[in-house]
């Protein structure tokens, strides 16, 4: 070996059998979440909404008509988390004639503070849908931004085309009248 002192060498092996056994008695501990996540049971409100969001997606559209209205009526009457909540996930629908994404963000976004009731779930779950709703609001901006440069492109490929077939269309003049 080299000049190195033999408790130099036996040092990096004995940092390692350390750290293999540290290894060892984390994988033994369970894990333990740094928040508490509330437990949803099957009558949850927020699985019940997903439910209904989930036959949603079955039924034809005139279905889908009757059940925005209902649950219109009944956020205008209750004024209530999970209708809130009904009501802005039918607005989010896609291809519905009453989508209507910035009124969907407006209500999980002024979601009544009520600094006595614990969190709720249902909240948890509107920023969730929130946070997706603003992504999916940029990203349509974003498409719609670039197909407005499309179309500006095109217009000017298509602009050049006409020089450059017109500029041909001289050629071949000029070409035709040398040639008589």
């Amino acid at each position: 070996m080299s000049a190195l002192p033999r408790h130099f060498l036996v040092l990096p092996a004995m940092m390692v059998a350390v750290l293999l056994s540290a290894c060892s008695s984390i994988a033994d501990r369970p894990h333990q979440a740094c928040v508490d996540m509330p437990v949803l049971t099957g009558t949850s409100r927020t699985a019940e909404i997903m439910r209904n969001y989930d036959i949603l997606g079955k039924q034809p559209p005139t279905e889908i008509a009757k059940e925005y209205a209902a649950a219109l009526q009944d956020f205008s009457t209750t004024r209530s988390d999970s209708n809130r909540l009904r009501v802005a996930m039918l607005l989010a629908l896609p291809d519905t004639p009453f989508h209507d994404t910035a009124t969907a963000l407006n209500l999980l976004n002024d979601w009544p503070q009520d600094e006595a009731a614990p969190p709720s779930a249902l909240r948890g779950f509107a920023r969730l849908l929130s946070v997706l709703l603003q992504q999916q609001q940029q990203s349509n901006n974003a498409l719609n931004e670039m197909e407005q440069k499309i179309k500006e492109e095109q217009k000017r490929a298509d602009a050049l085309q006409e020089k450059i077939d017109a500029v041909k269309n001289m050629e071949k003049n000029l070409m035709d009248r040398n040639k008589q």
